[in-house]
């Protein structure tokens, strides 16, 4: 239970940071977006308006442009004339509509469905973005299969799922051309590893580390693709602010876990070199509340920490020190030797809180230090010391 609780209060603590990140940007459509998503579910965006917001679409105008676009698409699909009897013989005319209409290009960084609107390019999240939400419009449920390199549609016939791979012309129903996908799948792999998976084994190879999402959980590829050409353009804080909202549509991507620990790295290194100590560190304890089997991560979270708190007691500043203690500890990312180090501290600053008497600081030091590392006779004294405090 104690674990927990300490797990909920980090939690807290993280997502107040995701908050702090866009508070300055809070007015803004992407400021509001990533407000409404923060408890993981939209309340006052449909998800095709997410879905361009989220493609760099900045103002109220262009959302409505895009929007109208989107059901103009919607509204000529409906008047196709489909039978509600033959939703997968449906779903196939969509999946060719689109293909054959909407974009022709496939590009690895053509993530947004700008780039499907105003380029005809795509990718694997643009393309699969687009027809899971058309499908969804015609009342027809759909979600995505997320792996570590790719995604693509589940269409739903009751109990029969249809896999629809949207990056490849024969992709409606692709389990029917299992060798025409594992070719094609085997572009992706350096020739020497596809060969010794195996070409009949790459899709069961692909999917093995996957899973099932939503369309809300699908969006969040989008958020992290853009933070991955965030990351790759050197932008490491525009990037970790896109990690933040990515998590709060998708807590468990799973083709993104590499990526996020060297953003973490790389990012909470760059803070921690420019002697934003308490910046590294909330960098540094969201990778290892998420990874926390990262010793690399753990590491450096420690060295992050101590600097603070150095920085903390030269500035006498201690809300800071008790907040980020209080992180640390929810973390249980110290060592014996790092727990002797935080408990000299914790005396020092009970010492000298009582000597500015300020006693509800004090109190809480000494209350820190108690909960930490039990009673001692120090403890009693300070304790004390503090109760004869005006």
């Amino acid at each position: 239970m104690e674990f927990l609780v300490r797990a909920a209060t980090l939690l807290l603590l993280i997502n107040a940071l995701a908050g702090f990140a866009f508070a300055q940007d809070s007015g803004s459509l992407a400021g509001r977006l990533f407000s409404d998503i923060s408890d993981h579910k939209l309340d006052d965006f449909k998800p095709i308006e997410a879905a361009f917001i989220l493609s760099d679409v900045r103002s109220e105008d262009s959302l409505r442009y895009y929007v109208a676009w989107y059901d103009g698409l919607v509204d000529k699909i409906k008047g196709f004339g489909f039978d509600a009897h033959e939703p997968v013989g449906s779903a196939r005319k969509i999946f060719n509509y689109i293909r054959t209409t909407l974009y022709d290009e496939y590009r690895l960084e053509a993530t947004t469905l700008l780039d499907i609107v105003e380029r005809r390019r795509y990718n694997c999240v643009s393309s699969t973005i687009l027809y899971n939400m058309v499908c969804s419009d015609m009342g027809w449920p759909t979600q995505a299969f997320e792996t570590p390199t790719h995604v693509y549609s589940i269409f739903h016939d009751f109990d029969d799922q249809v896999i629809v791979e949207n990056t490849h012309p024969m992709g409606f129903n692709i389990m029917q051309n299992l060798d025409v996908y594992s070719r094609y799948l085997a572009q992706f792999y350096p020739e020497n590893q596809a060969y010794k998976i195996g070409l009949d084994q790459l899709y069961a190879h692909e999917n093995r580390n996957g899973r099932t999402i939503d369309n809300t959980e699908l969006l969040g590829l989008l958020a992290y693709n853009q933070a991955y050409f965030a990351a790759e353009r050197g932008d490491y804080e525009r990037a970790y602010e896109l990690v933040l909202v990515a998590q709060d549509f998708n807590r468990d991507s799973r083709s993104n876990v590499n990526f996020e620990m060297n953003l973490y790295h790389k990012w909470g290194g760059q803070c921690f070199a420019q002697g934003r100590y308490y910046d590294a560190f909330e960098v540094l304890a969201d990778g290892v509340y998420r990874h926390p089997e990262n010793a690399a991560l753990r590491r450096n979270l420690r060295a992050a920490f101590f600097n603070t708190l150095k920085k903390g007691w030269e500035r006498k500043n201690w809300h800071l020190a008790s907040q980020t203690i209080a992180e640390m500890v929810a973390l249980e990312a110290l060592n014996d030797r790092d727990r002797e180090r935080l408990r000299s501290i914790l005396f020092s600053w009970a010492e000298y809180l009582i000597t500015e008497q300020e006693s509800p600081k004090a109190r809480l030091a000494i209350a820190q230090l108690k909960k930490l590392f039990g009673d001692s006779r120090r403890v009693r004294e300070l304790e004390r010391a503090v109760s004869e405090l005006p």
